[in-house]
């Protein structure tokens, strides 16, 4: 698997920002950024008899880029990068005709960065549950994670505890076109022994329909709140955030993806932005053979292949970048 994308920050933390430092000159605000992500991984899965399956990864990414540094509130440029070790078991639970399917284990990450080390190097440990679920009664499906990540700062006495947690729901009959999507996300980052923490909130509901076997579309609005500690001041953000989604397939190879979202802040306005993504994917099964022990094995493995741009508009901010036209790409073949 390989992907080159951009990270963007979500308006939150660009307002908490604005607050914290009590800038009263729209002119003087610090200006929209990104970062660029760099991502390649090896999965393997492995099969043990009757035990659950074990799959992980190893890989590597590079950020480049600018960021907000969390530990410190500080801009700076950073060109970073992970080495990545993943690996969990997934067993599947049964209820009725209900199942549930678990995925959990551990990742250790090796975190190095080349303009910045003192405020960037550190080895983090992350724990993960993800799960999912057929359709109870044949309404209600729900999947959902946990993940809690923490370490040290190498150059520096400073630890951060990284704790999150998101569900989803999808109302309606599995064989219908329409469905109810729900769901609530939470974050907290704490960093000891410093007074700094971030903590946010997100929930969203809207409605997805399919329309024949090829298109598919969903409009969706997320209430979006944050707020942080910095020392002996803190300040708070809202923001209401509604947008949509579309898958479109052309072919049984060729398709076509896209989405919008529009961000807009509770009482601050002046990072109100406007994003969007399009993409356009080629997939097909690559052909080969498997042995088992008993002979070659005919198998095939998924190849997708996927190019777009991702777009990001300040339109209210006074200073320069106020917009953004960043490439997309992804690749997978597992």
């Amino acid at each position: 698997e390989a992907s080159f994308a951009p990270a963007l920050e979500d308006i939150n933390v660009y307002t908490l920002d604005a607050k914290l430092l009590r800038i009263a000159d729209p002119a003087l605000l610090p200006p929209p950024r990104h970062s660029f992500q760099s991502l390649a991984l090896s999965h393997f899965r492995l099969h043990l008899g009757n035990l659950p399956v074990i799959s992980g990864f190893a890989g590597e990414s590079m950020t480049r880029g600018r960021l907000l540094f969390p530990s410190t509130s500080v801009i700076q440029s950073r060109n970073t990068y992970d080495t990545m070790f993943n690996i969990g078991i997934s067993p599947v639970v049964h209820f009725g005709s209900n199942t549930i399917a678990l995925n959990g284990g551990i990742q250790y990450t090796i975190r190095r960065d080349t303009l910045s080390p003192f405020f960037m190097n550190q080895n983090l440990f992350r724990q993960f549950l993800y799960f999912s679920t057929t359709s109870f009664f044949n309404w209600v499906a729900v999947n959902g994670q946990g993940v809690h990540e923490a370490g040290p700062y190498t150059d520096q006495h400073l630890s951060s505890r990284d704790v999150s947690g998101k569900v989803e729901f999808t109302v309606g009959r599995p064989w219908g076109r329409t469905a109810l999507l729900a769901g609530y996300s939470i974050r907290d980052l704490l960093f000891n022994p410093l007074v700094n923490e971030y903590f946010n909130t997100a929930s969203y509901v809207g409605l997805q329909h399919k329309f024949g076997n090829r298109f598919t579309a969903a409009v969706l609005a997320e209430d979006l709140r944050s707020w942080r500690v910095q020392g002996v001041r803190y300040s708070t953000a809202q923001a209401f955030l509604p947008g949509g989604r579309f898958e479109f397939r052309a072919t049984p190879r060729w398709s076509v993806q896209g989405s919008f979202l529009l961000s807009q802040g509770k009482g601050y306005h002046q990072y109100d932005n406007a994003q969007s993504e399009f993409l356009i994917s080629y997939m097909r099964p690559m052909r080969g053979n498997l042995k088992d022990g008993t002979g070659d094995v005919p198998v095939a493995y998924p190849f997708r292949f996927s190019i777009g741009v991702q777009q990001q508009t300040f339109y209210n901010f006074a200073g320069s970048s106020k917009t953004t036209l960043l490439p997309v790409v992804h690749f997978t073949l597992f």
